[in-house]
């Protein structure tokens, strides 16, 4: 089979076609799969296996293995080998076939065949001359050789190459030793030593180094020396390495020199890819090198010199040794520094992961001098592990072949061995010093170029004043602390081999030391230009790793040229760039590891102050989040940083917040992200750490501030950091975070109290408003004015008192609005003036001004929210808008916020706000410019001068058709340009100021004054100024104020002819007054609500021509009232209603005194309350024109109705918007309305209804609390009949009752008295007064007369009376709320009359006896007027009294007894005051046992008063339930109809008794805290006289 293949061949391929496929495919070589490697091996293996002639193989293989024309070569293809190493194969398969000895035919057939061929392959290539008889003997075995007949005899070959191999591997080198040792090396050693080394010197008197130029000679007396003694070359190098290493600092240039012109060398030239001669490092070197380590690590104990290190640094540097040569005889080995770095990276792991924290620092991992291993306590061993200890050598060869290349300057090699060794500069952090030393000479050029002439000259002096303190500390001595420094002194030059000493001096050894390698610095790239910063210096400092903190003079030197390139930007365009790389990568890194170094902190704020605050925090941004995550270094800082802060957070109190305040400093200096990140954290999360943290943040500095201002801007988003979701700003119930409200008190009192550029704040507010959502990031406005600006939201609980301060001048403004929290205090003048220079940068200010104006739009055009959402961010834009204007106003004087605010045009035309906006804002330089022009006269018939410019562009920005058709544009300026302190002065408000701080005068001076002995005297002599200083301006102010009114009030009344054209066009006039004015500005504020009505009662004074204010109280009152319950969110419904309120109080002062009426209403020829209008007004005003008092009353009856019928309907709408504005409405109303009996009680029912039975809480609670206010005010109500000045129907008479006669007897008694004590009063009411009090009867069809006659019952009597207890019947919680709301009001009697104090009640009720009556009109009018006054002091009087403190029981008792009798009158019932006199009755017999209960406490000890109170209660109940036996008794024995009268009596009874014996307990708690209190006051009294006492002793002796 296998010779009938041999036999039959393939056809063979065409040598030129192979030939060529081949050269394509060498292209490729090396690539996977080559064509070239796999031809090579086909054409032998075909030929080998008979598919291929032998001839056609000899010929391509000899085309290619003698490559004529050199293809091959120039793509280093060496195929002599490939066919060579191919046919090896072939050689050792056939040999294998051999080794079978088997005898089959079959394989002795194969064995023949194949020799055969290989034979002739071999052969023909041999006779081509591709291969020579040489190569064959080489590679292949014997027994082909000797088929091939290239060797006579197979065994004296095979025996010779054994020869051969022994003697060239395994017999040694015979030599003569004797003569070696004695001679040979003895002459070479003084050969060497008089070449190397010259007898002349210097002029310094130092040996100069061997000339270059006996190298050639050196060299040859070496290779005598080597030939004649037959010494051996490699002991021969190693000897002239001894000598290299002893003459290191003086000869090292002429001993490489030597080495690199040695044969040890030049037998290593080659020539290099740019055709250069080059020569390749010698292994010889290298192991010789290696000898000497493994020799001082085993076999010596001293250290291995630091010559040695330097001469390899050298040998590597000049390409004489390689270093892949020489890492392996270093120690550590390569797996030793492995488990060293592992065992590193676990143990910072570990104290990464853990809480212990100590011991890691032993390792030293970012110390400064190196020491990584952890110091262990001395073992306790035998002395032979102690020799043995000692013995070995503790060097590390990395780290000092590693220093020694930076310090030779070889960088190449020195990165080669960072690479392979990886974390050895932080294991060994003394490295950074030598990489340094480079750094700064890489440095100096762009020193010298960039830093300007004046720096370096101060430098300059700075080092000079620096040496002279060196060498005055070194010439000083212990007799003399003065010494005189000479001018020059001569310091020894002293050549070192530690780098980092070159170029200093020992001034007490009087040397000056330099590193003997001169070239260090050759082959550096230096910085010429600030590219290279980023190319040449960054990549060597970052060799160093984060350990520029170990440099703080390359530091300074980093931060000038940055400051000098940041000075000359404009010269050097693109250099920010490479600048801000630089602090990235350098200057922050070196604050981080500096602990805590306020220098190096105060030298980069320098240069960061300089960019801008986005620049920064960009800048601090990478710095917080990425540079703590860059290695295992930077984690382990973090960890330990945020332990500490940790740790100090869990110390801080309020009552050592400096003491933390100090080590928030310290930590903050170094690492104040982190730090801050945990403080805001913990702010975050407790809120009663936000003004302690702030106060405590105190000793930060300018840089620790600038980056807490951009960890504030990171928190105040909600962010948690990378990764992870951002905080909820807001709750679901619309209510701010937690979180951001600590943040946002946090924030305020930071920039208040540590004085901090508001710039980033102001910025990110100005950011956020351009978002649709940044409702929720207001409350951080809200908090930094208030903190700031001292201003507060007060919302709608502003008083009348400050409403009315509102008005008048600064200083009594700003007392009445005084916070009355310390932290919302106004900041100090330092604190504001930075505040206005950063609203003033870049236009801040007016930026976020207009843009909470465009929020509030955007507010309202937002789709998909519901209304009351809708409402509530309204609200708290527009509570922010106020709050920001009034801080601008406030902040800036006129002059400036003139500078910072545009004109009214501007501001319409080019910032699109509408014209009432731009109106407000102008409204300060308006007022200014009244200020400014009091003597400017004003011309009858023309627009006063200051105002001209702003009127004649009006009519222009409003495009209003009303203009000037209906109303010209100086009424619009006049309305929305003049304040409150321009038309109005109160000046019974500034009377009671001064009055106020007259009396605190008096206080201060008097030394017998509460005030006076409770104060220490600074106290009061600071109180005394200040009451000084407050009245001085008082009386300076309320002049000025009175003049300017009178200014504008001449402006105004010459002004008012020119308003309204003409006097046919009233309800389209009223019409737009209400809409451009009127309605937007009343919803503004409570000081606007209120100057809209003072306005309005202005024009209708001054007799404004052609206006009708008839017609516009009317449009107010009853018609825009049900639109104003849509349009209006519940801030703008408070206070638009406050100025409905006025209206109608001023309406109701009118109903009920006629004269007042005309007085005020028609005046003199006043035009206001005309029914009919003339076309021609200069005919005067007919008197029936207009509007008569009982015409006045039916027009007020009807605006009553219309409002209650708006109400009525806002009710029951089921909206819960409407039904809140409603109850928002009724609330401001309460004192004046309703005011009719009918229109009470149905607001009422639906109130009551809506408390049972609404299921939304919120309203639920607003419908009790409606109940509970409104109960007050009940008693004033009147029938329809009385408020429309009708006679009131006589009821029926009804036969009277023994009982009911003695109660009108006790009556007309009582009246009697009455009548005498109050005669004068009687006189002066008149009719109105009369009409008032008899309208304030009962108006039920069911009632007594005042003799207790029942009438008949009419035809509708049963409903009326089930309708009148429906509205009688209260639910228990309203009742008891009503009777919250009443014990926290002022003291009223039985009349409604408000009484000071409760002694008043109880000489009143002891000098008359106590009767329930309608209320007169004067006691009414006494209630309306001194409402206000009530509301405001409610508060001061719940917050003073303690919550145990009730009035007296007689009080209570005329209180509850006047409450249920006016409840009962007001809904129909029978009024029987004969209760009250009564001994029987429960009231009588209670206030009787109160008394008694009273003296006999004042006997009993205290430990006895309890047990006495309980009996007294026990016996309470039992005489209750005797008298409720006796009632029902009563009841039972009276006929059904009048039983059907009083069957609600024993609850009444009941509750009555509720009330009694809760009283009764509040009076006993409240007698025993006045006992306490006095023997307080007697006690303190006692020890201050004693005080007293001592202090006049003491000044005696």
């Amino acid at each position: 089979m296998l010779a009938s293949e041999d036999k039959t061949y393939e056809v063979d391929p065409i040598f030129e076609q192979e030939f060529e496929r081949v050269k394509a495919s060498a292209k490729e070589y090396g690539a996977k799969n080559n064509e070239f490697r796999a031809s090579i091996t086909r054409s032998v293996l075909d030929t080998y296996r008979g598919r291929r002639s032998v001839s056609s193989f000899v010929r391509f293989a000899t085309a290619m293995m003698k490559d004529e024309d050199g293809y091959f070569k120039q793509y280093e293809l060496n195929t002599l080998t490939m066919f060579v190493n191919t046919l090896k194969s072939m050689d050792i398969q056939l040999e294998i076939i051999r080794e079978r000895n088997s005898t089959d035919p079959q394989d002795t057939e194969e064995i023949r065949t194949r020799t055969e061929i290989l034979t002739g392959m071999i052969n023909g290539l041999v006779e081509s001359q591709a291969l020579t008889t040489n190569d064959c003997k080489v590679h292949f075995s014997s027994q082909l050789l000797k088929d091939c007949n290239i060797i006579p005899n197979k065994v004296l070959f095979d025996r010779r190459l054994i020869r051969l191999n022994t003697a060239m591997l395994y017999k040694q080198h015979k030599f003569n030793l004797l003569r070696e040792d004695s001679e040979g090396y003895a002459s070479l050693i003084n050969e060497l030593t008089i070449s190397s080394i010259d007898n002349q010197r210097d002029t310094k008197g130092k040996l100069t180094p061997t000339s270059l130029s006996k190298v050639p000679e050196f060299l040859k007396t070496i290779s005598s020396h080597i030939g004649v003694f037959h010494l051996d070359p490699n002991r021969v190098l190693d000897i002239i390495l001894d000598f290299y290493i002893k003459q290191l600092t003086v000869n090292y240039t002429f001993w490489t020199e030597v080495i690199k012109q040695s044969a040890w060398i030049q037998k290593l030239t080659f020539i290099d890819v740019n055709g250069e001669v080059s020569t390749g490092p010698s292994a010889i070197l290298a192991q010789l090198i290696g000898f000497r380590f493994y020799n001082f690590h085993v076999e010596e104990s001293t250290p291995v010199p630091k010559e040695l290190y330097l001469t390899i640094a050298i040998m590597l540097k000049n390409g004489l040794i390689s270093l892949g040569d020489i890492i392996p005889h270093l120690s550590p080995f390569e797996e030793e520094m492995k488990a060293a770095r592992d065992e590193y990276n676990v143990k910072m792991n570990k104290e990464i992961t853990t809480n212990s924290g100590g011991k890691l620092a032993m390792y030293g991992a970012l110390g400064e001098d190196g020491n990584t291993q952890k110091v262990k306590r001395a073992a306790e061993d035998n002395g032979e592990n102690d020799v043995e200890a000692k013995k070995k050598n503790t060097s590390n060869d990395v780290v000092e072949l590693t220093k020694a290349l930076f310090s030779v300057g070889d960088l190449k090699n020195a990165e080669v061995m960072l690479s392979v060794y990886d974390k050895l500069i932080d294991m060994h952090p003394q490295l950074a010093y030598d990489i340094y030393r480079i750094c700064r000479v890489v440095l100096q050029p762009a020193y010298e170029a960039f830093v300007p002439e004046n720096i370096k000259q101060l430098y300059t002096r700075f080092s000079q004043c620096a040496e002279q303190s060196q060498l005055k500390s070194a010439f000083t001595t212990h007799e003399d602390y003065n010494p005189k420094i000479p001018s020059q002194i001569k310091l020894k030059r002293v050549l070192v081999i530690d780098a980092l000493l070159d170029d200093t001096q020992d001034l007490r050894k009087m040397e000056r030391y330099s590193f003997f390698y001169k070239e260090w610095k050759d082959s550096l790239e230096l910085c010429e230009s600030y590219e290279h910063l980023t190319t040449r210096f960054m990549p060597l400092m970052r060799l160093a790793g984060y350990r520029t903190y170990l440099a703080t003079d390359l530091i300074q030197t980093l931060i000038l040229i940055i400051g000098g390139l940041l000075d000359r930007e404009r010269d050097y365009p693109g250099c920010r760039l490479h600048l801000t790389n630089m602090i990235r990568e350098f200057l922050l890194p070196a604050i981080s590891f500096s602990k805590g170094n306020p220098g190096t902190m105060a030298s980069v704020w320098e240069v960061l102050c300089r960019l801008s605050f986005q620049e920064r925090y960009c800048l601090y941004g990478e710095w917080s989040n990425e540079f703590y995550k860059k290695n295992i270094e930077t984690k382990l800082l973090k960890a330990r940083v945020e332990r500490a802060a940790k740790s100090m957070m869990r110390r801080v109190s309020k009552n050592d917040v400096r003491r933390c305040g100090r080590d928030l400093g310290k930590l903050a200096h170094s690492n104040p992200t982190i730090v801050f990140n945990v403080v805001l954290d913990q702010v975050q999360s407790f809120d009663n750490l936000a003004p302690i943290m702030a106060d405590a943040c105190r000793y930060l500095g300018d840089f620790a501030y600038d980056v807490l201002g951009f960890i504030l801007t990171d928190k105040w988003t909600g962010s948690q950091g990378a990764g992870r979701t951002k905080k909820e700003k807001e709750k679901d119930d619309g209510m701010p975070a937690s979180w951001l409200r600590s943040l946002a008190v946090f924030t305020g009192m930071l920039f208040k109290k540590q004085d901090i550029d508001s710039t980033p704040f102001l910025r990110y507010m100005a950011y956020r408003l351009r978002y649709d959502d940044s409702v929720a990031d207001l409350i951080l406005l809200n908090e930094f004015i208030t903190k700031m600006g001292g201003i507060e939201i007060l919302a709608s609980a502003c008083t009348n008192d400050q409403i009315t301060a509102a008005g008048c001048s600064d200083s009594l403004k700003s007392e009445a609005f005084l916070p009355i929290s310390p932290d919302n205090r106004r900041a100090s003048r330092r604190v504001l003036g930075r505040l206005k220079d950063s609203l003033r940068r870049n236009n801040v200010g007016l930026e976020i001004l207009v843009l909470l104006y465009r929020l509030e739009e955007a507010c309202m055009h937002e789709q998909a929210v519901p209304a009351s959402d809708r409402c509530s961010k309204l609200d708290k834009v527009h509570q922010t808008q106020l709050q920001y204007l009034d801080l601008l106003t406030t902040l800036f004087e006129p002059d400036e916020y003139a500078t910072l605010v545009p004109s009214v045009e501007t501001l319409v035309n080019e910032y699109a706000l509408p014209v009432h906006i731009a109106m407000t804002t102008n409204r300060t330089k308006t007022q200014h410019a009244i200020r400014q022009n009091m003597d400017t006269p004003v011309v009858e018939g023309e627009v006063w001068a200051p105002f001209k410019q702003v009127i004649d562009v009006l009519p222009s920005l409003l495009q209003i058709p009303a203009i000037p058709s209906i109303f010209t544009a100086e009424f619009y300026f006049m309305f929305w340009q003049l304040s409150l302190y321009d038309i109005y002065c109160p000046i019974n408000h500034y009377e009671a100021a001064i009055k106020r701080h007259t009396d605190m005068i008096r206080q201060c001076q008097d030394v017998r004054s509460s005030f006076y002995q409770n104060n220490r005297p600074s106290v009061v002599s600071k109180a005394e100024r200040q009451a000084q200083a407050s009245l001085d301006m008082l009386n300076e102010d309320l002049p000025r104020h009175q003049s300017h009114v009178e200014k504008v009030m001449t402006i105004l009344k010459d002004s008012q002819k020119r308003w309204f054209p003409s006097s046919m066009q009233r309800q389209a006039l009223i019409s737009n007054i209400l809409q451009h004015c009127i309605l937007p500005r009343s919803k503004m504020s409570e000081v606007d609500a209120a100057f809209c009505y003072e306005f309005v009662m202005l024009m209708h004074r001054i007799n404004t021509v052609n206006f009708s204010s008839l017609t516009l109280f009317d449009k107010v009152i009853s018609d825009s009232l049900s639109a104003n319950f849509i349009a209006f969110s519940e801030y703008e419904t408070t206070i638009h209603s406050r100025f409905i309120f006025k209206t109608l109080s001023k309406m109701g002062k009118w109903h009920k005194d006629e004269k007042l009426y005309l007085k005020d209403a028609h005046g003199d020829g006043l035009i206001g309350f005309q029914k009919n209008w003339n076309v021609d007004a200069s005919q005067g005003v007919a008197k029936e024109d207009l509007l008569s008092f009982t015409e006045f009353q039916r027009v007020l009856y009807r605006w009553h109705f219309r409002s209650c019928m708006a109400i009525e309907q806002a009710l029951k709408s089921g909206e819960a918007h409407l039904i809140k504005n409603a109850f928002l409405v009724l609330r401001q109303f309460a004192p004046c309305f309703p005011g009719v009996v009918d229109h009470g009680n149905s607001i009422l029912k639906i109130v009551k209804r809506l408390s049972e039975e609404e299921k939304r809480p919120n309203i639920k609670v607003l419908a009790r609390s409606y109940i509970g206010l409104v109960t007050k005010y009940k008693s004033s109500w009147t029938t329809k009949n009385a408020f429309l000045g009708l006679k009131e129907p006589s009821p029926p008479a009804q036969p009277s009752t023994p009982a009911d006669t003695k109660t009108t007897k006790t009556d007309s008694r009582t009246s009697t008295q009455t009548e005498n004590e109050k005669e004068e009063k009687r006189r002066e009411a008149t009719e109105s007064s009369t009409r008032v009090s008899s309208a304030s009867r009962p108006s039920s069809p069911s009632r007594r007369t005042e003799n207790g006659k029942a009438s008949d019952e009419t035809a509708n009597s049963s409903s009326e009376r089930k309708r009148s207890r429906e509205s009688e019947h209260t639910p228990r919680d309203s009742e008891k709320m009503s009777r919250i709301d009443e014990s926290g009001g002022r003291h009223r009697t039985a009349s409604g009359s408000a009484r000071d104090s409760p002694r008043d009640v109880k000489d009143d009720r002891s000098s008359r006896t106590p009767r329930v009556s309608a209320p007169s009109a004067t006691d009414e009018a006494s209630s309306s007027r001194h409402y206000d006054d009530r509301n405001s002091n409610r508060a001061n009087e719940s917050n003073s009294r303690h919550p145990d403190e009730r009035p007296s029981s007689r009080l209570n008792e005329s209180l509850s007894s006047s409450r249920y009798n006016d409840d009962r009158t007001s809904s129909g019932r029978i009024n029987t005051p004969s209760s009250l006199n009564d001994p029987r009755s429960s009231s009588a017999r209670g206030s009787k046992r109160v008394l008694e209960d009273r003296e006999r406490d004042r006997g009993e000890r205290p430990d006895k008063r309890s047990t006495l109170r309980d009996m007294r209660d026990d016996r309470g109940r039992d005489d209750r339930r005797d008298d409720r036996l006796r009632d029902t008794r009563r009841a039972d024995d009276r006929r059904p109809d009048e039983r059907r009268l009083d069957d609600r009596r024993p609850d009444d009874r009941r509750a009555d008794d509720r009330r009694i014996d809760d009283r009764r307990m509040d009076d006993r708690r409240m007698d025993d805290r006045r006992m306490d209190d006095r023997r307080f006051d007697e006690r303190r009294l006692h020890d201050r006289r004693e005080r007293e006492r001592d202090h006049r002793s003491s000044r005696r002796r």
